[in-house]
């Protein structure tokens, strides 16, 4: 890719990212599923301006570094510790089940080949903590009990007390970790809307140009991927909604979460 497509391409996922996500804030819906939107009107799926290629995918996993990084921040390592049983009952389960169920369906079910079957259980699994992460916080239940629960079920070792030297450094002087997640704020919302315009559907097209999947089953991922991506943070937003008050610690959605 030459340096100015790059840069085009770069400036069409963002601008589109803004866009969406401020429209699906006006909606009263979380903006990161008008970041995947845009992901999906850009992407193979329907107008086929931006491919996953591979500077594209990096900036990706930039932006969803970035964002856990944010996260860990201000998360004690020791308090998502108390929650390792229940994150592991999450994690299996959360691993297991997609892949098992993708495949079974696949290559029982739909009679496909094994690899084109391992394929679509594979890319049933690979979903994003990133979207949970961005959901949890635009509830402000990032620090709650079920989201450290789901953190230590991502496996975040980016705990503020987690890296030496400068584990300590953030642990002895909290008003430091505030200055850097400030200073980095800026560069995290460059990066991040990247990433979830991209999420979903990275490992379903890297299956189609290879050739594993075929145009149809593609077209069959793309849509179970959408709606699987889609589906929780409404869910989400509506179980808070419903119940968060009857819930320790939730006091209503943030009100800066872009």
């Amino acid at each position: 890719m030459e340096i100015h497509t790059f840069f085009l391409f770069l400036l069409v996922i963002l601008l589109t990212a803004r866009v969406f996500a401020e429209l699906a804030s006006r909606l009263q819906t979380p903006p990161v599923i008008g970041e995947i939107l845009a992901g999906v009107l850009l992407g193979p799926s329907l107008l086929g301006w931006i491919e996953p290629v591979e500077v594209i995918r990096l900036l990706a996993g930039i932006g969803i570094i970035l964002l856990l990084f944010e996260v860990g921040l201000d998360t004690d390592v020791r308090r998502l510790a108390r929650s390792g049983f229940k994150a592991i009952v999450v994690a299996l389960p959360g691993f297991f089940l997609p892949l098992v169920s993708g495949f079974a369906l696949a290559f029982w079910i739909f009679e496909m080949p094994l690899l084109t079957s391992l394929f679509v259980g594979g890319t049933m699994t690979a979903t994003s903590i990133g979207i949970t992460v961005r959901v949890l916080a635009d509830l402000n239940r990032q620090h709650s009990s079920e989201g450290e629960i789901v953190l230590g079920a991502a496996g975040l070792a980016v705990s503020r007390r987690f890296f030496l030297p400068l584990g300590l450094a953030l642990r002895a002087d909290p008003q430091f970790a505030q200055r850097i997640e400030i200073e980095m704020k800026p560069v995290i919302r460059l990066f991040t809307p990247i990433f979830f315009v991209m999420v979903g559907l990275i490992f379903a097209e890297l299956g189609r140009v290879s050739g594993i999947l075929t145009n149809e089953v593609y077209a069959g991922m793309v849509i179970v991927i959408t709606l699987t991506t889609f589906s929780p943070p409404f869910i989400m937003k509506w179980f808070y909604r419903r119940y968060g008050d009857s819930m320790p610690g939730y006091s209503g959605p943030a009100q800066a979460v872009r």
